[in-house]
């Protein structure tokens, strides 16, 4: 083994960042064994950033659901965006049914939704989401967009949306949360490219993860694992599944099989 590669929330971060101390030892375990470890995760970069930063992680990491590869302080290895008109048509339709979305861009976010929803999801992800009067002031393209929706609508919204352009992937990562993503883009792919610019063989890598935008990642990898609050899809497509969850199954797994 070679790199670990873990999922942020749900895996080495818990509710309110429950076990934050716990991921660190798990983390710097890894290290003293010669191992490389990043993340993968559905946030914007700059949401993540402050978790590189503690956990010390100087490795590019996989960000924006896999669309933006890069480490702190420079430029992304790798980036794929939504085309610009694609982007403004999903998010008339979007304003058009009343649900909030919001734009990641490159290492920022963005949005036209005011009021408690936005604040609510700014507190959650302790990054600041920047408030425009349309998100049409936003000039580059979005690597992925980003829809805050009641649990029992999203199947349905899901479906909706997925008929309409053919050049993007939607993915619900969350009960409450649907991911828009250009067309091919996943963490597999972004892990893939890591893997390949680092020079480590797929076989060399572990992945840990927990929700359903993890599948991919932990097909594509050598080795793999899930924590014990996993999705019930994770578990049946993993050989190990911790009996902790969260961070400490994250420690729980890397003890087992990292000697």
């Amino acid at each position: 083994m070679e790199l670990l590669v873990c999922d942020l929330d749900g895996t080495l971060v818990g509710p309110m960042d429950q076990g934050l101390e716990t991921a660190k030892r798990a983390i710097d375990y890894c290290r003293e064994k010669g191992i490389e470890v990043t993340i993968a995760t559905g946030r914007a970069f700059g949401a993540a950033e402050r978790y590189l930063e503690y956990f010390e992680i100087d490795q590019p990491a996989i960000t924006n659901g896999g669309a933006l590869v890069a480490a702190i302080g420079k430029p992304p290895i790798y980036e794929k965006q939504i085309k610009r008109d694609i982007a403004l048509s999903i998010a008339e339709e979007l304003r058009t049914l009343g649900y909030p979305f919001y734009f990641l861009v490159g290492k920022d976010m963005y949005t036209e939704t005011k009021g408690p929803e936005t604040e609510k999801y700014s507190h959650l992800l302790q990054f600041p989401i920047k408030i425009l009067d349309s998100i049409e002031q936003v000039e580059k393209c979005p690597t992925q967009i980003a829809v805050r929706v009641p649990p029992q609508d999203a199947d349905a919204l899901l479906s909706h949306l997925d008929s309409k352009w053919a050049e993007v992937t939607l993915l619900k990562s969350l009960p409450h949360l649907l991911e828009i993503q250009p067309l091919g883009v996943s963490k597999a792919k972004g892990l893939e490219f890591l893997a390949c610019y680092m020079g480590i063989p797929r076989e060399n890598v572990f992945t840990i993860g927990d929700g359903l935008n993890d599948l991919d990642m932990l097909m594509w990898s050598g080795m793999k694992a899930a924590v014990a609050n996993a999705h019930a899809a994770v578990k049946q497509t993993v050989p190990y599944v911790s009996t902790a969850p969260y961070s400490e199954g994250v420690m729980e797994i890397v003890e087992k099989f990292i000697r």
